[in-house]
């Protein structure tokens, strides 16, 4: 069975190859074209080489380098393809492999394209790739969490208006690699409308909004409200209930969106047994 078996990997590899042959070759044709038809001002002054992870494997392209009227240099076949900057990947791997680490740690990822493609990426690779698409976001959040705080700008907003708001805020430690602290803390929060019915006993959240991220207490709650800032009017919100376990940090949810503050269950239970004793504390919990 072991050769009869391998027809497929030889039909992939062979159209996989194929595929490679016809992409250099129409690259090679748009740089051309892209140079007849370039703006005013460039000035073309050679060719560089690149390699450049694909769906169908590596490929090496050989483009034109121009400098434009500032000195600056362009390459119009990268900016053509959507390629980025000291990034070996496809936007099409890059999508695939940006996917693949919001659910799989990097050294999973890495098998697993290794296992898809005919060319993987290292977990490294896919480490700075993640970090080079996450940095954009990052940085945009950040301009509009100090629109909305400093200068009053509400985003846009879906602007809706609702009788009750739940939030849930939570932290869980996760380890570290090459850094001066073992672990850090990631800071999870969770706002939704109330509870839907899905069968006998069973519910589901509504209208649910996540929020997470690596920051202190306060930064955490100021992107939280810019995250419900573009689904509700918070001012037309009637009432806010911030729920947790306890921690500083996440009490301080009720002092910002001025609302009520609670212990989940299990903290509550918690605290009503140290506080009441073990005689009283199923009823004390009950009446709660």
């Amino acid at each position: 069975k072991g050769e009869a078996g391998r027809w497929e990997d030889v039909i992939f590899r062979w159209a996989c190859d194929l595929a490679r042959k016809a992409a250099e070759y129409l690259l090679q044709r748009i740089d051309q074209d892209l140079m007849k038809g370039r703006e005013s001002g460039l000035r073309m002054e050679g060719f560089r080489q690149r390699w450049v992870t694909t769906l169908f494997g590596d490929i090496r392209i050989s483009r034109r380098l121009y400098k434009d009227s500032k000195g600056g240099s362009r390459f119009l076949l990268d900016e053509a393809m959507g390629l980025r900057k000291r990034s070996q990947a496809s936007p099409k791997v890059e999508e695939l492999a940006t996917f693949l680490a919001t659910r799989l740690p990097f050294g999973k990822c890495e098998q697993l394209l290794r296992a898809l493609l005919p060319d993987g990426l290292s977990h490294t690779t896919i480490h700075r790739l993640v970090g080079r698409t996450v940095d954009p976001y990052i940085q945009e959040e950040e301009r509009e969490v100090a629109e909305l705080l400093e200068d009053g700008v509400l985003p846009e907003s879906e602007n809706k208006a609702v009788p009750y708001l739940m939030i849930e805020a939570d932290g869980t430690y996760v380890a570290l690699q090459r850094e001066e602290k073992r672990s850090t803390e990631v800071k999870v929060g969770i706002a939704y409308e109330g509870w839907q019915a899905q069968g006998k006993g069973r519910y589901r959240l509504k209208e649910k909004t996540c929020y997470a991220g690596i920051m202190d207490g306060g930064r955490f709650w100021d992107g939280m409200t810019l995250a419900l800032s573009k689904k509700y009017d918070l001012s037309k919100v009637g009432r806010i209930v911030v729920g947790s376990d306890g921690a500083d940090w996440a009490k301080k949810g009720a002092e910002v969106f001025g609302g009520l503050y609670q212990l989940d269950r299990f903290h509550l239970l918690r605290a009503i047994y140290e506080g009441a004793g073990s005689d009283m504390a199923g009823e004390v919990y009950r009446a709660c």
